[in-house]
């Protein structure tokens, strides 16, 4: 009795363990655990999801970005990001994340700018996201694009 209910338990973890590991599942739950980060504004957390080799459209690099966010991110009182995924796709190593994103919040003239600006995007970010190694877990943000958003050379953090 004892040895089925010990097997059955261990199939049921094994089964969750290979749900939850599922590269698609994987890039999903780390897209929202990141920009949860960032709308909490836990910088360290932020910064364990963006790979070392971090770059985007914008030529920034990881620790740029963590600099900016802080800067303009620190602007709000209170803030809420809301991203709904249009769509992920994983291919090998990389994933693809495009998702719409909605800021809100209050703040001061810095924050208003920045909540009207992504608001009034209609196509979604574009996140890549790679697979560093052999743990289902361990993805990471590599870039970060939009097709349409352009950071002026003067508001550039």
């Amino acid at each position: 009795m004892k040895v089925r209910l010990a097997a059955t338990v261990l199939i049921a973890l094994a089964l969750h363990a290979a749900w939850l590991w599922q590269p698609e599942r994987q890039v999903r739950l780390h897209q929202a655990h990141f920009v949860k980060a960032v709308e909490r504004r836990k910088w360290d957390r932020m910064a364990g999801f963006i790979a070392q080799n971090y770059s985007d459209q914008w030529e920034h690099d990881k620790e740029f970005v963590i600099r900016g966010s802080r800067d303009v991110f620190g602007q709000f009182l209170f803030l809420t990001i809301e991203h709904a995924i249009a769509s992920c796709a994983v291919e090998g190593d990389a994933g693809t994340v495009r998702a719409v994103v909605k800021i809100s919040g209050t703040g001061g003239p810095v924050a208003q700018f920045v909540m009207g600006k992504v608001n009034s995007l209609r196509d979604p970010f574009v996140f890549g996201w790679e697979k560093r190694s052999w743990k289902p877990w361990d993805w990471h943000l590599v870039r970060v694009g939009h097709p349409v958003l352009d950071i002026p050379g003067e508001l550039a953090l």
